[in-house]
């Protein structure tokens, strides 16, 4: 049978120049790390990749919102306790100021009260580790709420300085997962606005510390235990609706717990099956590119040696 030399070694060198293609393809996913190396490679694969990209990429932003929410929760709520803390001292000093309370006393507790007052509106004003003031509802970068005290009470209390809101009402809230939002503060109106016909806790407060050190029988002087006791009850009022905010605080915060740990358990299933998709087999491409060596090295000595022979020189 006669041997075409030029169709041999055509053949020959084609399958040494492909195996050398298939080599340069090994080694640069081992060196990227890529299975799919351009979207021609595997359309199918590169668009389900592409799906996934999109979807981590939200999924880590939704859990960057959970993290954020959950510190801006987390100061709210120290504020709420600090309230509480300062609001349950008010309790405390007009219990100890009864009509027993001698006139030494009631200056003393009315010191005591003025801190009470500055304290709140201290805590009212509070601002979250971003600089937000965290009652000022979508008006951030305004303080929400004012009140200077010193009223001067006549006999009707309304005479005093009423506390002023220059925050707004609009809640903020933050998208924590597809279609879910949570909100982020609350309204403290519903706490400096406390009691019977909504009295104003500063002013009612302001109102104690302007009369209580009155003598017995001035006009404005707390001469009876039933004033007394509506101040304590205006108090308890906010108390009660300060309640209310740190459930809602503690119960957003849970869920927002539990929401992250599903999140980053999704994530994980999601950064997998990108990996599963994308990322080359080490090992096994390791051990391909040596069998391919192996393959190249012995097909290139049997070209060279097959070229060697005078015979094919007169072949064909």
């Amino acid at each position: 049978m006669r041997i075409d030399s030029l169709s041999y070694f055509s053949t020959s060198l084609s399958g040494i120049q492909n195996t050398q293609s298939q080599i340069a393809r090994l080694n640069q996913q081992l060196v990227s790390g890529n299975k799919v190396l351009a979207p021609k490679d595997d359309p199918l694969v590169t668009t389900r990749a592409m799906a996934l990209s999109d979807r981590l990429a939200m999924r880590g932003q939704y859990i960057a919102n959970q993290e954020r929410a959950t510190l801006t929760l987390n100061f709210e709520s120290t504020v709420l306790q600090g309230i509480r803390t300062t609001l349950t001292q008010a309790v405390k000093i007009f219990s100890a100021t009864g009509q027993e309370a001698g006139a030494t006393d009631r200056p003393a507790n009315t010191q005591l009260l003025r801190g009470v007052f500055d304290q709140l509106v201290a805590l009212a004003n509070s601002r979250d580790s971003e600089g937000n003031f965290i009652f000022s509802g979508d008006k951030t970068t305004t303080s929400p709420f004012a009140n200077a005290g010193g009223g001067n009470f006549g006999v009707t209390p309304a005479d005093g300085v009423a506390t002023t809101f220059g925050g707004s009402t609009n809640l903020r809230e933050v998208e924590v997962d597809s279609g879910h939002r949570v909100q982020v503060m609350d309204n403290l109106n519903t706490v400096f606005q406390a009691g019977a016909a909504g009295a104003d806790l500063l002013q009612t407060l302001d109102e104690a510390i302007t009369r209580l050190p009155l003598a017995a029988g001035h006009a404005s002087a707390v001469n009876d235990q039933a004033t007394l006791v509506g101040f304590q009850q205006v108090v308890d009022t906010a108390l009660s609706n300060l309640s209310l905010l740190e459930q809602r605080v503690g119960s957003t915060l849970k869920e927002l717990q539990d929401l992250k740990k599903t999140s980053q358990s999704l994530q994980l299933l999601e950064q997998d099956s990108l990996s599963g998709l994308t990322e080359v087999d080490q090992a096994a491409a390791i051990i391909e590119l040596q069998s391919r060596q192996t393959v190249l090295q012995a097909a290139s000595q049997a070209y060279a040696k097959t070229a060697s022979l005078s015979l094919f020189n007169y072949l064909g």
